[in-house]
């Protein structure tokens, strides 16, 4: 809570030696209550009395979490001439969660290949050595106060809760030119490569302040929250973008974004798709025969090893909001490009990487209190590159990769929804396990009052590529959110979703979310 603290009195010490109207402050609080039935799980978790993987529950629908959490934040944000700043903090999503305990594994004499040190069964490797691998198990720790999904103390650690902390300069006639340096939200490819907070340098160009209707802009910046090197040497990614300006609330530009990748972080989006391949091979293979024994210890050595990757990648896109006849047009389209190496325990691959991006969003109003409209996403998707290796497929990956995207088109399968500003950006493949996603939506928003919003949206999702199990749907979705605001600074919040799980997944069980909120705005 210490930098929230330094916000406020930063803040306020400010204040005390500014004109009025130079600084404007945020202080909110959010309360959520949210129940989770039957989430597909895609992490696999070994079973240490049966000293093998536990693979009845992936990616079956199964399961409930049941929790309440809070987040509160602060900021201030000022000008003073051509001085701009802005400082804010945040708890991150504050809730209680176990996790899986830690055992370490050894490849070992018996039926599954694996067993624990100290059993008397492990066997030397050519060095004569225990070959040793440390696994998520069934059994779970006690219960730790997170914050965005990992220990409080580890995100306290590595992000100081400080979100932006920025200082800039307007320049120029007008003010046509701004330059930020610091802690900021970046977003690229609107929000399907990354959007999220980083640290570097962002430069605007408004040229309509001087005449042609053209914004233009460059950034360079670490693409993490956390601060740079916390996770070893940092990879910078470079912004450029274009837009035409045919009114205030219109444009229409291209952007391209590259990143030179040498923090492993790109091998994190591999992760889980990295395993589906031995778990199918396992669930074909009797118990106890050679194949089996071979392919338990590979997962194990993919799970319990550190995943390294090379990447120089790459976006080219366009990108538009424009009226047409009446109604709002939104769009997205994206080419990813580049040349990946991704290393396990056990293979090393390299691929080029050619993935396709499209998202259209249209809304109209139907009324004064009604609007109605549709989207269609699509994000292409592939098998992994070193499953792909393995099989001895053609090199090349043609999922689209995103950083660290942040999409809300649907609230179970994406991130949206009430709570969808608590969301903890996840480096993921696209779709489940780097499958991709065919999506396409209606929605609907009603105001049948001033304090009150009522927001509809169905849904119908697939996958491009054919999942582990010879399906491609994921299911249809609806989702329904209401929002009543009796007073300008309260707003109550409740949502409920439902999707109901295709041939994709290994149930059919459908999966729902029921949230329940409470939002407060002090200033």
């Amino acid at each position: 809570m210490r930098p929230l603290l330094a916000a406020l009195a930063l803040a306020f010490a400010l204040s005390s030696r500014a004109d009025e109207g130079d600084l404007r402050f945020t202080l909110r609080l959010h309360g959520r209550f949210t129940d989770r039935q039957n989430q597909p799980r895609a992490t696999l978790l070994y079973h240490r009395a049966q000293r093998a993987f536990d693979l009845a529950p992936y990616l079956r629908t199964s399961g409930a979490d049941t929790y309440g959490s809070i987040l509160a934040s602060a900021g201030v944000e000022g000008r003073r001439g051509w001085f701009r700043f802005a400082l804010a903090a945040d708890t991150g999503e504050l809730r209680s969660q176990a996790f899986p305990l830690a055992t370490p594994v050894c490849f070992a004499r018996t039926g599954t290949g694996l067993d624990a040190p100290g059993s008397g069964n492990c066997i030397l490797n050519a060095q004569g050595r225990r070959t040793i691998f440390e696994l998520e198990e069934t059994g779970i720790a006690e219960t730790r106060l997170t914050s965005n999904g990992r220990p409080l103390g580890d995100e306290v650690r590595n992000t100081l809760l400080l979100r932006e902390a920025w200082a800039g300069a307007a320049l120029g006639r007008n003010e046509f030119a701004l330059l930020k340096v610091g802690r900021k939200r970046f977003t690229v490819g609107d929000g399907f490569v990354y959007d999220d907070y980083g640290t570097g340098v962002d430069a605007s160009f408004d040229l309509g302040a001087i005449g042609p209707s053209w914004d233009l802009g460059v950034a360079l910046f670490f693409p993490t929250r956390d601060f740079p090197g916390r996770t070893g040497a940092a990879s910078p990614m470079l912004v450029l973008r274009a837009d035409y300006l045919p009114s205030l609330f219109e444009h229409a530009g291209l952007f391209l974004a590259l990143y030179r990748d040498r923090t492993n972080s790109v091998a994190e989006l591999f992760r889980g798709s990295l395993a589906e391949p031995s778990v199918v091979r396992l669930l074909g293979e009797a118990p106890g025969s050679a194949a089996y024994v071979e392919e338990e210890r590979r997962l194990a050595a993919t799970l319990g090893s550190q995943l390294e990757s090379e990447a120089n990648l790459g976006w080219l896109g366009t990108s538009a909001s424009l009226g047409l006849l009446g109604a709002k047009l939104d769009c997205t389209g994206a080419l990813g490009f580049g040349r990946l190496t991704i290393r396990t325990a056990t293979q090393e691959s390299r691929s080029s990487v050619f993935g396709q991006l499209a998202h259209l969003r249209l809304r109209a109003r139907a009324g004064r209190e009604v609007e109605v409209g549709g989207f269609f996403l699509f994000l292409s998707g592939d098998l992994p590159p070193t499953e792909k290796a393995r099989l001895g497929l053609p090199e090349g990956y043609g999922g689209f990769l995103g950083i660290a995207p942040y999409v809300t088109d649907t609230n179970i399968f994406f991130s949206g929804g009430v709570a969808e500003s608590f969301a903890a950006r996840q480096a993921t493949a696209p779709g489940v396990n780097g499958r991709g996603v065919i999506a396409p939506g209606l929605t609907a928003a009603w105001n049948p009052l001033r304090a009150l919003a009522l927001d509809a949206r169905a849904a119908y999702l697939l996958a491009p590529e054919v999942g582990p199990f010879g399906g491609r749907v994921y299911g249809p979705e609806v989702d329904l959110e209401v929002t009543w605001s009796p007073l300008s600074w309260l707003s109550f919040v409740a949502e409920g979703d439902a999707l109901f799980p295709g041939d994709f997944f290994a149930g059919r069980a459908p999966v729902t979310k029921l949230v329940l909120g409470v939002d407060v705005v002090g200033m």
